[in-house]
Protein backbone atom coordinates (compact mmCIF):
# COMPACT_ATOMS: atom_id res chain seq x y z
CA UNK A 1 0.00 0.00 0.00
CA UNK A 2 3.12 2.60 1.09
CA UNK A 3 3.79 2.00 -2.48
CA UNK A 4 0.35 2.76 -4.45
CA UNK A 5 -0.55 6.25 -1.92
CA UNK A 6 -2.97 7.63 -4.56
CA UNK A 7 -5.12 4.75 -4.31
CA UNK A 8 -7.98 3.93 -2.39
CA UNK A 9 -7.99 0.91 -0.09
CA UNK A 10 -10.55 -1.08 2.04
CA UNK A 11 -9.43 -3.19 4.80
CA UNK A 12 -12.31 -6.40 3.87
CA UNK A 13 -12.23 -9.20 6.68
CA UNK A 14 -9.71 -10.50 9.12
CA UNK A 15 -8.76 -14.33 8.17
CA UNK A 16 -6.72 -14.96 11.09
CA UNK A 17 -3.93 -14.03 13.79
CA UNK A 18 -0.14 -14.39 12.41
CA UNK A 19 1.58 -15.16 15.25
CA UNK A 20 4.75 -13.53 16.37
CA UNK A 21 7.07 -16.61 17.65
CA UNK A 22 8.90 -14.63 20.31
CA UNK A 23 6.05 -12.92 21.25
CA UNK A 24 2.08 -13.37 21.07
CA UNK A 25 1.60 -10.14 22.09
CA UNK A 26 3.10 -9.00 18.65
CA UNK A 27 1.18 -10.72 16.30
CA UNK A 28 -0.93 -9.08 13.99
CA UNK A 29 -4.22 -9.92 11.79
CA UNK A 30 -4.04 -11.15 7.92
CA UNK A 31 -6.51 -9.23 6.38
CA UNK A 32 -8.15 -8.94 3.30
CA UNK A 33 -7.27 -5.59 1.74
CA UNK A 34 -9.09 -4.55 -1.88
CA UNK A 35 -7.16 -1.70 -3.89
CA UNK A 36 -10.65 0.10 -5.20
CA UNK A 37 -8.35 2.07 -7.37
CA UNK A 38 -6.59 -1.19 -9.64
CA UNK A 39 -9.56 -3.39 -8.51
CA UNK A 40 -7.08 -5.56 -6.87
CA UNK A 41 -7.69 -8.14 -3.78
CA UNK A 42 -4.90 -9.36 -1.65
CA UNK A 43 -3.80 -9.70 2.08
CA UNK A 44 -1.67 -7.53 4.52
CA UNK A 45 -0.54 -8.13 8.09
CA UNK A 46 -2.45 -5.15 10.36
CA UNK A 47 -1.63 -4.81 13.93
CA UNK A 48 -5.39 -5.42 15.43
CA UNK A 49 -6.02 -2.46 17.20
CA UNK A 50 -5.88 -0.27 14.28
CA UNK A 51 -8.50 -1.71 13.07
CA UNK A 52 -10.70 -0.12 15.87
CA UNK A 53 -8.72 3.21 16.24
CA UNK A 54 -7.73 3.93 12.72
CA UNK A 55 -8.77 1.81 9.97
CA UNK A 56 -12.05 0.21 10.28
CA UNK A 57 -13.83 -2.41 8.02
CA UNK A 58 -15.38 -1.49 4.60
CA UNK A 59 -14.13 2.02 5.23
CA UNK A 60 -11.90 3.60 2.32
CA UNK A 61 -8.48 5.21 2.69
CA UNK A 62 -6.07 7.19 0.79
CA UNK A 63 -2.35 7.90 1.66
CA UNK A 64 -4.19 6.80 5.64
CA UNK A 65 -6.64 9.69 5.11
CA UNK A 66 -10.24 9.07 5.47
CA UNK A 67 -12.02 9.65 2.60
CA UNK A 68 -15.74 9.43 0.96
CA UNK A 69 -15.10 7.91 -2.27
CA UNK A 70 -15.99 3.93 -2.85
CA UNK A 71 -18.83 3.71 -0.03
CA UNK A 72 -19.80 0.78 0.88
CA UNK A 73 -23.83 0.74 0.19
CA UNK A 74 -24.22 -2.64 1.34
CA UNK A 75 -23.08 -1.75 4.87
CA UNK A 76 -25.20 -0.30 7.42
CA UNK A 77 -25.55 0.89 11.05
CA UNK A 78 -28.02 -0.99 13.44
CA UNK A 79 -28.58 -1.50 16.93
CA UNK A 80 -29.52 -5.26 18.28
CA UNK A 81 -30.40 -6.34 21.98
CA UNK A 82 -28.23 -8.75 22.67
CA UNK A 83 -28.18 -11.37 25.50
CA UNK A 84 -24.41 -12.52 26.37
CA UNK A 85 -25.65 -14.77 28.91
CA UNK A 86 -27.54 -17.02 26.25
CA UNK A 87 -24.37 -17.72 24.16
CA UNK A 88 -22.67 -20.60 24.50
CA UNK A 89 -20.88 -23.52 22.59
CA UNK A 90 -24.03 -24.43 20.65
CA UNK A 91 -24.10 -21.17 18.77
CA UNK A 92 -20.83 -21.13 17.90
CA UNK A 93 -20.64 -21.98 13.96
CA UNK A 94 -18.03 -21.43 11.68
CA UNK A 95 -18.30 -19.48 8.46
CA UNK A 96 -18.85 -22.15 6.23
CA UNK A 97 -21.60 -23.71 8.49
CA UNK A 98 -23.76 -20.46 7.52
CA UNK A 99 -22.80 -19.60 4.65
CA UNK A 100 -21.94 -21.09 0.59
CA UNK A 101 -18.90 -19.67 -0.68
CA UNK A 102 -20.20 -17.56 -3.37
CA UNK A 103 -21.64 -15.71 -0.45
CA UNK A 104 -18.40 -15.70 2.02
CA UNK A 105 -16.20 -14.34 -1.53
CA UNK A 106 -18.99 -11.02 -1.62
CA UNK A 107 -17.27 -10.29 2.09
CA UNK A 108 -13.78 -11.42 0.77
CA UNK A 109 -14.36 -8.58 -1.88
CA UNK A 110 -15.92 -10.81 -4.54
CA UNK A 111 -12.75 -13.04 -4.86
CA UNK A 112 -12.23 -16.45 -4.07
CA UNK A 113 -8.38 -16.55 -3.82
CA UNK A 114 -8.50 -16.70 0.27
CA UNK A 115 -11.96 -18.80 1.20
CA UNK A 116 -10.15 -21.81 2.03
CA UNK A 117 -8.99 -19.72 5.42
CA UNK A 118 -11.93 -16.94 5.66
CA UNK A 119 -14.56 -19.84 5.80
CA UNK A 120 -13.32 -21.73 9.08
CA UNK A 121 -13.41 -18.14 10.89
CA UNK A 122 -15.69 -18.34 14.34
CA UNK A 123 -18.96 -16.90 14.43
CA UNK A 124 -21.43 -17.37 16.97
CA UNK A 125 -25.24 -17.52 15.58
CA UNK A 126 -27.46 -15.51 16.85
CA UNK A 127 -31.14 -15.85 16.36
CA UNK A 128 -34.02 -13.66 17.95
CA UNK A 129 -37.11 -11.34 16.60
CA UNK A 130 -37.41 -13.75 13.70
CA UNK A 131 -33.92 -12.16 12.67
CA UNK A 132 -30.34 -14.15 12.56
CA UNK A 133 -27.21 -12.70 13.03
CA UNK A 134 -23.71 -13.19 12.53
CA UNK A 135 -21.29 -12.09 15.26
CA UNK A 136 -17.64 -13.00 13.99
CA UNK A 137 -15.32 -13.51 17.14
CA UNK A 138 -12.56 -11.19 15.54
CA UNK A 139 -15.55 -8.43 15.45
CA UNK A 140 -15.82 -9.17 19.44
CA UNK A 141 -12.12 -9.13 19.59
CA UNK A 142 -11.60 -6.27 18.01
CA UNK A 143 -13.91 -4.28 20.32
CA UNK A 144 -13.56 -5.21 23.66
CA UNK A 145 -9.99 -6.45 23.65
CA UNK A 146 -7.81 -4.78 21.12
CA UNK A 147 -8.68 -1.25 21.54
CA UNK A 148 -4.98 -0.29 22.31
CA UNK A 149 -1.80 -1.70 21.46
CA UNK A 150 -1.02 -2.31 24.99
CA UNK A 151 -4.27 -3.77 25.55
CA UNK A 152 -3.74 -6.09 22.91
CA UNK A 153 -0.22 -7.09 24.15
CA UNK A 154 -1.82 -7.94 27.41
CA UNK A 155 -4.56 -10.13 26.26
CA UNK A 156 -2.72 -11.89 23.61
CA UNK A 157 0.24 -12.56 26.38
CA UNK A 158 -2.24 -13.19 29.31
CA UNK A 159 -0.73 -10.25 31.33
CA UNK A 160 -4.03 -7.84 32.61
CA UNK A 161 -1.28 -6.45 35.03
CA UNK A 162 0.95 -4.85 32.98
CA UNK A 163 -1.66 -2.38 32.30
CA UNK A 164 -2.42 -1.08 35.50
CA UNK A 165 -1.01 -0.71 39.20
CA UNK A 166 -3.79 -1.25 41.38
CA UNK A 167 -7.55 -0.90 41.62
CA UNK A 168 -10.67 -1.97 43.50
CA UNK A 169 -13.97 -2.74 42.52
CA UNK A 170 -16.20 -0.42 44.98
CA UNK A 171 -19.33 -0.20 42.33
CA UNK A 172 -19.92 3.23 44.36
CA UNK A 173 -16.90 4.82 44.09
CA UNK A 174 -14.04 2.75 41.66
CA UNK A 175 -10.72 3.39 41.58
CA UNK A 176 -7.88 2.28 38.99
CA UNK A 177 -4.00 3.46 39.44
CA UNK A 178 -2.51 3.63 36.09
CA UNK A 179 1.39 3.49 35.51
CA UNK A 180 0.78 5.97 32.03
CA UNK A 181 -2.24 8.11 31.14
CA UNK A 182 -5.45 6.72 29.81
CA UNK A 183 -8.80 7.79 27.98
CA UNK A 184 -11.50 7.59 30.17
CA UNK A 185 -12.88 4.55 27.71
CA UNK A 186 -9.81 2.81 28.06
CA UNK A 187 -9.46 3.43 31.61
CA UNK A 188 -12.70 1.42 32.59
CA UNK A 189 -12.38 -1.15 30.31
CA UNK A 190 -8.71 -2.22 31.82
CA UNK A 191 -10.40 -1.50 35.29
CA UNK A 192 -13.08 -4.32 34.07
CA UNK A 193 -10.58 -6.59 33.37
CA UNK A 194 -8.38 -5.77 36.37
CA UNK A 195 -11.49 -6.23 38.85
CA UNK A 196 -14.73 -8.36 37.21
CA UNK A 197 -13.58 -12.22 37.39
CA UNK A 198 -16.36 -13.06 34.54
CA UNK A 199 -14.46 -9.85 32.63
CA UNK A 200 -11.39 -11.47 33.68
CA UNK A 201 -11.98 -15.20 32.39
CA UNK A 202 -12.75 -13.89 29.10
CA UNK A 203 -9.43 -11.67 29.00
CA UNK A 204 -7.42 -14.80 29.97
CA UNK A 205 -8.73 -16.89 27.87
CA UNK A 206 -7.82 -15.66 24.65
CA UNK A 207 -4.25 -16.44 25.04
CA UNK A 208 -5.21 -19.68 26.75
CA UNK A 209 -6.88 -20.59 23.77
CA UNK A 210 -3.69 -19.42 21.26
CA UNK A 211 -1.99 -21.98 23.91
CA UNK A 212 -4.34 -24.99 23.67
CA UNK A 213 -4.66 -24.79 19.82
CA UNK A 214 -0.97 -25.27 19.79
CA UNK A 215 -0.70 -28.05 22.11
CA UNK A 216 -3.76 -30.08 20.09
CA UNK A 217 -2.00 -29.49 16.92
CA UNK A 218 1.06 -30.80 17.59
CA UNK A 219 0.03 -33.15 19.81
CA UNK A 220 -1.25 -34.79 16.44
CA UNK A 221 1.74 -33.69 14.49
CA UNK A 222 4.50 -31.91 15.87
CA UNK A 223 6.15 -30.71 12.79
CA UNK A 224 3.46 -29.14 11.22
CA UNK A 225 4.00 -25.55 10.53
CA UNK A 226 1.53 -23.24 12.38
CA UNK A 227 1.68 -19.69 11.51
CA UNK A 228 -1.63 -18.20 12.31
CA UNK A 229 -4.79 -19.28 14.69
CA UNK A 230 -8.76 -18.26 14.18
CA UNK A 231 -9.55 -17.10 17.59
CA UNK A 232 -12.16 -17.76 19.97
CA UNK A 233 -13.42 -14.69 21.79
CA UNK A 234 -16.40 -13.78 24.01
CA UNK A 235 -18.56 -10.76 25.43
CA UNK A 236 -17.13 -10.01 28.53
CA UNK A 237 -20.00 -9.88 30.64
CA UNK A 238 -23.31 -12.32 30.39
CA UNK A 239 -26.56 -9.85 30.11
CA UNK A 240 -28.95 -8.00 28.28
CA UNK A 241 -27.28 -5.05 26.47
CA UNK A 242 -27.14 -3.01 22.97
CA UNK A 243 -24.32 -3.12 21.16
CA UNK A 244 -24.25 -0.61 17.52
CA UNK A 245 -22.80 -2.10 14.57
CA UNK A 246 -22.08 -1.85 10.98
CA UNK A 247 -23.34 -4.73 9.06
CA UNK A 248 -24.95 -6.31 5.77
CA UNK A 249 -27.32 -8.42 5.01
CA UNK A 250 -26.36 -11.35 3.13
CA UNK A 251 -28.11 -14.46 2.18
CA UNK A 252 -27.08 -18.10 2.12
CA UNK A 253 -27.65 -18.83 -2.07
CA UNK A 254 -28.02 -22.52 -1.25
CA UNK A 255 -30.86 -22.24 1.81
CA UNK A 256 -32.09 -18.77 0.93
CA UNK A 257 -31.39 -18.04 4.97
CA UNK A 258 -31.06 -14.25 5.45
CA UNK A 259 -28.86 -13.45 8.06
CA UNK A 260 -26.90 -9.88 9.79
CA UNK A 261 -23.21 -10.27 8.88
CA UNK A 262 -21.63 -7.66 11.57
CA UNK A 263 -18.22 -6.09 10.22
CA UNK A 264 -18.21 -4.15 13.20
CA UNK A 265 -19.10 -3.21 16.72
CA UNK A 266 -18.95 0.30 16.91
CA UNK A 267 -20.36 0.76 20.42
CA UNK A 268 -22.23 -0.68 23.33
CA UNK A 269 -24.40 -0.07 26.42
CA UNK A 270 -23.19 -3.25 28.71
CA UNK A 271 -22.64 -2.86 32.06
CA UNK A 272 -18.87 -1.81 32.92
CA UNK A 273 -19.18 -2.30 36.78
CA UNK A 274 -19.40 0.76 38.67
CA UNK A 275 -21.66 3.95 38.79
CA UNK A 276 -19.04 6.08 40.02
CA UNK A 277 -14.91 6.10 38.94
CA UNK A 278 -11.70 7.81 39.64
CA UNK A 279 -8.91 7.41 37.25
CA UNK A 280 -5.80 7.77 38.99
CA UNK A 281 -1.99 8.46 36.83
CA UNK A 282 1.05 7.50 38.97
CA UNK A 283 3.67 10.05 39.03
CA UNK A 284 6.86 9.08 40.67
CA UNK A 285 8.30 12.23 40.95
CA UNK A 286 8.19 16.28 39.70
CA UNK A 287 10.76 17.56 38.17
CA UNK A 288 11.11 21.02 39.67
CA UNK A 289 14.57 21.48 38.80
CA UNK A 290 15.87 21.25 35.60
CA UNK A 291 19.40 20.23 37.08
CA UNK A 292 17.25 16.56 37.83
CA UNK A 293 17.08 15.80 34.45
CA UNK A 294 20.69 14.86 34.23
CA UNK A 295 19.93 12.76 37.31
CA UNK A 296 16.61 10.77 36.14
CA UNK A 297 17.56 7.20 35.32
CA UNK A 298 16.87 5.61 31.90
CA UNK A 299 14.47 2.56 31.33
CA UNK A 300 15.10 0.12 28.17
CA UNK A 301 11.92 0.11 26.78
CA UNK A 302 11.30 -3.08 24.83
CA UNK A 303 9.52 -2.07 21.59
CA UNK A 304 7.94 -4.82 18.97
CA UNK A 305 10.57 -5.71 16.48
CA UNK A 306 8.25 -5.97 13.60
CA UNK A 307 5.61 -3.42 13.50
CA UNK A 308 3.57 -2.47 10.21
CA UNK A 309 4.08 0.69 8.21
CA UNK A 310 0.68 1.40 6.77
CA UNK A 311 1.72 4.40 4.42
CA UNK A 312 4.94 6.20 3.90
CA UNK A 313 5.20 9.62 4.77
CA UNK A 314 4.21 12.26 2.05
CA UNK A 315 7.44 13.73 0.10
CA UNK A 316 8.29 16.80 2.20
CA UNK A 317 7.58 20.32 1.27
CA UNK A 318 8.70 22.39 3.65
CA UNK A 319 11.07 22.22 6.28
CA UNK A 320 9.36 19.64 8.21
CA UNK A 321 6.84 17.73 8.06
CA UNK A 322 5.51 15.05 9.24
CA UNK A 323 1.88 11.73 8.43
CA UNK A 324 -0.71 11.22 11.60
CA UNK A 325 -3.39 8.64 10.72
CA UNK A 326 -6.19 10.15 12.25
CA UNK A 327 -8.48 7.82 14.61
CA UNK A 328 -11.68 7.06 13.33
CA UNK A 329 -13.22 7.39 16.63
CA UNK A 330 -15.72 10.28 17.69
CA UNK A 331 -18.31 8.87 20.31
CA UNK A 332 -17.64 8.15 23.84
CA UNK A 333 -18.50 4.44 25.15
CA UNK A 334 -21.88 3.90 25.66
CA UNK A 335 -21.28 1.78 28.55
CA UNK A 336 -20.11 5.11 30.07
CA UNK A 337 -23.01 6.91 29.78
CA UNK A 338 -24.45 8.66 33.38
CA UNK A 339 -21.24 7.47 34.86
CA UNK A 340 -19.21 10.33 37.06
CA UNK A 341 -15.85 10.25 36.40
CA UNK A 342 -12.94 11.89 38.38
CA UNK A 343 -9.30 12.36 36.96
CA UNK A 344 -6.35 12.66 38.97
CA UNK A 345 -2.22 12.42 39.00
CA UNK A 346 -0.64 11.79 42.22
CA UNK A 347 2.49 10.36 43.89
CA UNK A 348 2.96 6.59 44.87
CA UNK A 349 4.04 7.75 48.88
CA UNK A 350 -0.31 9.22 48.60
CA UNK A 351 -1.88 6.15 46.58
CA UNK A 352 -1.71 3.63 49.20
CA UNK A 353 -3.86 6.22 51.26
CA UNK A 354 -6.35 7.00 48.54
CA UNK A 355 -6.93 3.58 47.82
CA UNK A 356 -7.06 2.60 51.99
CA UNK A 357 -5.12 -0.16 51.77
CA UNK A 358 -4.24 -1.12 55.33
CA UNK A 359 -2.25 -4.31 55.27
CA UNK A 360 -0.43 -6.64 52.64
CA UNK A 361 -0.85 -9.91 53.01
CA UNK A 362 2.20 -12.07 53.17
CA UNK A 363 2.50 -14.37 50.60
CA UNK A 364 6.42 -16.13 51.38
CA UNK A 365 7.91 -14.18 49.01
CA UNK A 366 9.45 -10.50 49.09
CA UNK A 367 7.60 -8.30 46.62
CA UNK A 368 7.35 -4.92 45.97
CA UNK A 369 4.25 -2.68 46.10
CA UNK A 370 3.54 -3.01 42.26
CA UNK A 371 3.61 -6.34 39.89
CA UNK A 372 7.29 -7.29 40.03
CA UNK A 373 8.33 -10.53 37.45
CA UNK A 374 10.76 -12.38 39.42
CA UNK A 375 12.37 -13.20 35.53
CA UNK A 376 11.74 -14.78 32.68
CA UNK A 377 12.37 -18.21 34.30
CA UNK A 378 10.06 -18.96 37.19
CA UNK A 379 6.55 -17.95 38.99
CA UNK A 380 5.71 -14.29 38.61
CA UNK A 381 5.30 -12.76 42.01
CA UNK A 382 2.19 -10.51 42.04
CA UNK A 383 0.94 -8.30 44.57
CA UNK A 384 -1.29 -8.93 47.27
CA UNK A 385 -3.57 -7.02 49.01
CA UNK A 386 -6.19 -6.21 51.26
CA UNK A 387 -8.57 -3.48 50.99
CA UNK A 388 -10.48 -1.97 53.87
CA UNK A 389 -13.53 -3.09 54.86
CA UNK A 390 -15.58 -1.59 52.21
CA UNK A 391 -13.25 -3.37 49.53
CA UNK A 392 -13.62 -6.88 48.49
CA UNK A 393 -10.57 -8.68 48.81
CA UNK A 394 -8.64 -8.85 45.34
CA UNK A 395 -5.47 -11.83 45.11
CA UNK A 396 -3.83 -12.54 41.58
CA UNK A 397 -2.63 -15.99 41.06
CA UNK A 398 0.90 -16.49 40.01
CA UNK A 399 1.55 -17.35 36.53
CA UNK A 400 3.69 -20.03 36.03
CA UNK A 401 6.63 -19.82 33.72
CA UNK A 402 8.65 -22.48 32.15
CA UNK A 403 12.46 -21.91 31.22
CA UNK A 404 12.51 -23.13 27.48
CA UNK A 405 16.13 -23.90 28.33
CA UNK A 406 15.17 -26.59 30.47
CA UNK A 407 13.00 -28.07 28.17
CA UNK A 408 15.93 -27.93 25.39
CA UNK A 409 18.18 -29.82 27.59
CA UNK A 410 16.12 -32.61 27.88
CA UNK A 411 16.02 -32.91 24.15
CA UNK A 412 19.60 -32.51 24.57
CA UNK A 413 20.18 -35.12 27.08
CA UNK A 414 18.03 -37.76 25.01
CA UNK A 415 19.54 -37.02 22.16
CA UNK A 416 23.07 -37.56 22.83
CA UNK A 417 22.07 -41.20 24.23
CA UNK A 418 21.36 -42.27 21.07
CA UNK A 419 23.68 -44.89 19.26
CA UNK A 420 22.98 -43.25 15.77
CA UNK A 421 24.34 -39.87 17.09
CA UNK A 422 28.20 -39.01 16.54
CA UNK A 423 30.12 -36.24 17.83
CA UNK A 424 27.17 -34.66 20.02
CA UNK A 425 28.51 -30.84 21.87
CA UNK A 426 26.21 -28.71 24.22
CA UNK A 427 27.04 -24.74 24.56
CA UNK A 428 26.99 -23.04 27.44
CA UNK A 429 24.32 -20.54 27.49
CA UNK A 430 25.61 -17.54 25.26
CA UNK A 431 24.67 -13.65 24.74
CA UNK A 432 23.50 -12.11 21.72
CA UNK A 433 25.21 -9.87 20.48
CA UNK A 434 23.48 -6.36 20.32
CA UNK A 435 22.48 -5.94 16.95
CA UNK A 436 21.68 -2.25 15.54
CA UNK A 437 18.87 -1.49 13.07
CA UNK A 438 17.15 1.54 11.54
CA UNK A 439 14.22 2.57 12.91
CA UNK A 440 12.75 6.16 12.17
CA UNK A 441 16.09 7.19 11.02
CA UNK A 442 17.80 6.36 13.98
CA UNK A 443 20.16 3.35 14.76
CA UNK A 444 18.74 1.49 17.45
CA UNK A 445 19.23 -1.60 19.25
CA UNK A 446 17.29 -4.67 17.19
CA UNK A 447 14.70 -5.38 20.34
CA UNK A 448 15.31 -9.10 19.45
CA UNK A 449 17.87 -8.76 20.88
CA UNK A 450 16.71 -8.37 24.34
CA UNK A 451 14.63 -9.88 26.69
CA UNK A 452 13.72 -8.44 29.92
CA UNK A 453 15.41 -5.42 29.97
CA UNK A 454 18.55 -7.60 29.14
CA UNK A 455 20.54 -9.52 26.80
CA UNK A 456 18.49 -12.58 24.97
CA UNK A 457 20.71 -15.73 25.52
CA UNK A 458 20.52 -18.84 23.29
CA UNK A 459 21.98 -22.40 23.43
CA UNK A 460 23.58 -24.09 20.74
CA UNK A 461 24.32 -28.20 20.24
CA UNK A 462 25.74 -30.00 17.01
CA UNK A 463 26.43 -33.48 15.68
CA UNK A 464 26.80 -35.98 12.90
CA UNK A 465 23.58 -37.76 11.66
CA UNK A 466 24.50 -40.35 8.96
CA UNK A 467 26.73 -38.37 6.48
CA UNK A 468 24.88 -35.11 7.77
CA UNK A 469 26.13 -32.56 10.31
CA UNK A 470 23.79 -30.54 12.14
CA UNK A 471 23.40 -27.70 14.16
CA UNK A 472 20.40 -26.72 16.97
CA UNK A 473 20.43 -23.70 18.13
CA UNK A 474 16.99 -22.55 20.97
CA UNK A 475 16.92 -19.00 21.31
CA UNK A 476 15.83 -17.53 25.42
CA UNK A 477 12.10 -16.87 24.61
CA UNK A 478 9.06 -15.33 26.94
CA UNK A 479 6.64 -18.34 28.50
CA UNK A 480 3.63 -17.09 25.66
CA UNK A 481 6.20 -17.51 22.69
CA UNK A 482 5.89 -20.55 20.36
CA UNK A 483 8.57 -23.33 21.27
CA UNK A 484 10.48 -24.13 18.29
CA UNK A 485 14.71 -24.97 18.23
CA UNK A 486 16.57 -24.01 14.44
CA UNK A 487 17.92 -26.82 12.57
CA UNK A 488 20.91 -25.89 10.44
CA UNK A 489 22.08 -29.39 8.02
CA UNK A 490 24.92 -29.13 6.10
CA UNK A 491 27.63 -31.52 4.48
CA UNK A 492 30.57 -30.07 6.18
CA UNK A 493 30.89 -29.48 9.73
CA UNK A 494 28.80 -26.82 11.87
CA UNK A 495 30.73 -24.24 13.05
CA UNK A 496 29.95 -20.90 15.13
CA UNK A 497 30.63 -18.99 12.01
CA UNK A 498 27.77 -21.06 10.65
CA UNK A 499 25.19 -20.16 13.54
CA UNK A 500 26.21 -16.63 13.10
CA UNK A 501 25.02 -16.30 9.43
CA UNK A 502 21.61 -17.41 10.67
CA UNK A 503 21.66 -15.26 13.60
CA UNK A 504 22.70 -12.02 11.38
CA UNK A 505 20.35 -12.79 9.24
CA UNK A 506 17.47 -12.75 11.85
CA UNK A 507 18.64 -10.05 14.44
CA UNK A 508 21.15 -7.69 11.67
CA UNK A 509 19.60 -7.78 8.63
CA UNK A 510 15.91 -8.37 10.76
CA UNK A 511 14.46 -10.84 8.49
CA UNK A 512 11.51 -13.05 9.89
CA UNK A 513 12.14 -16.93 10.40
CA UNK A 514 9.15 -17.44 7.39
CA UNK A 515 11.37 -15.60 5.35
CA UNK A 516 14.63 -17.59 5.99
CA UNK A 517 12.89 -20.97 6.04
CA UNK A 518 11.91 -20.23 2.86
CA UNK A 519 15.62 -18.49 1.18
CA UNK A 520 17.28 -21.88 2.79
CA UNK A 521 15.25 -24.49 2.75
CA UNK A 522 16.80 -26.10 -0.23
CA UNK A 523 20.17 -24.25 0.47
CA UNK A 524 23.05 -25.47 1.77
CA UNK A 525 23.38 -25.09 5.04
CA UNK A 526 20.21 -25.58 4.92
CA UNK A 527 17.50 -24.10 7.21
CA UNK A 528 14.56 -25.03 9.06
CA UNK A 529 12.52 -25.54 12.46
CA UNK A 530 11.98 -27.97 14.94
CA UNK A 531 8.89 -27.47 17.29
CA UNK A 532 8.87 -28.90 20.70
CA UNK A 533 6.89 -29.05 23.93
CA UNK A 534 6.82 -26.48 27.01
CA UNK A 535 7.07 -28.93 29.33
CA UNK A 536 9.66 -29.74 32.23
CA UNK A 537 9.07 -33.30 32.72
CA UNK A 538 8.99 -34.93 29.18
CA UNK A 539 8.29 -38.33 28.75
CA UNK A 540 9.68 -40.80 27.05
CA UNK A 541 6.91 -40.83 24.16
CA UNK A 542 7.25 -37.20 23.89
CA UNK A 543 10.88 -37.32 23.31
CA UNK A 544 10.96 -39.98 20.95
CA UNK A 545 8.40 -38.22 18.88
CA UNK A 546 10.31 -35.51 18.96
CA UNK A 547 13.28 -37.35 17.87
CA UNK A 548 12.18 -38.82 15.68
CA UNK A 549 10.63 -35.96 13.63
CA UNK A 550 13.84 -33.91 13.85
CA UNK A 551 15.46 -37.59 12.09
CA UNK A 552 12.64 -36.39 9.20
CA UNK A 553 14.41 -32.90 8.53
CA UNK A 554 17.97 -34.31 8.11
CA UNK A 555 18.47 -34.26 4.67
CA UNK A 556 19.87 -32.35 1.67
Amino acid sequence: MSDNPDDTFKFLFPLKLILDEDKFGNSHYEVVVKNMSKSEVFTYQVSPELLFTHFPLYKSFKNGEKTESNPSKEIFEKIFTIDSSLINNSIEKKLNELLDKKTIGTLLGWNYKYLDTARFINCYLIEQDNIKIIIPHYAIGIYYYFRFSEMREAALDCNIESLYVMCNDNRADAKIVLPTPRTDEDAAFIHRYACQPMAQNEFENISKYIHHYLKYMREHDLDEEIDGVHLKINFPVKEKFKIETRVSLVTNKETKEEYYFIHEITNDNSDIGFDKFTKIVEQNKIITDLEDLENLSKVDREIPEETTEILKVKDANKKHTSTQHRKDRKKSCGSLLNIEIEHETQTKDIIKDLLKIYQEQDNNDKVDQSLTESSSKGDKATRRVIISSEFDKEENRPLNEIDNFVVFRQYMEFLKQQSTIKNFTLSEVKNLPEFLIEKAGEKKINPKCKMNKRTRQYLTATFKYEKFYVGLLELENYPSSAASSWVIISDSVITNNTFDFFINLYFKDNNSIPDIVMNYKKANPKFTKKNHERNENLDEIQLAKWYAGLLGKINL
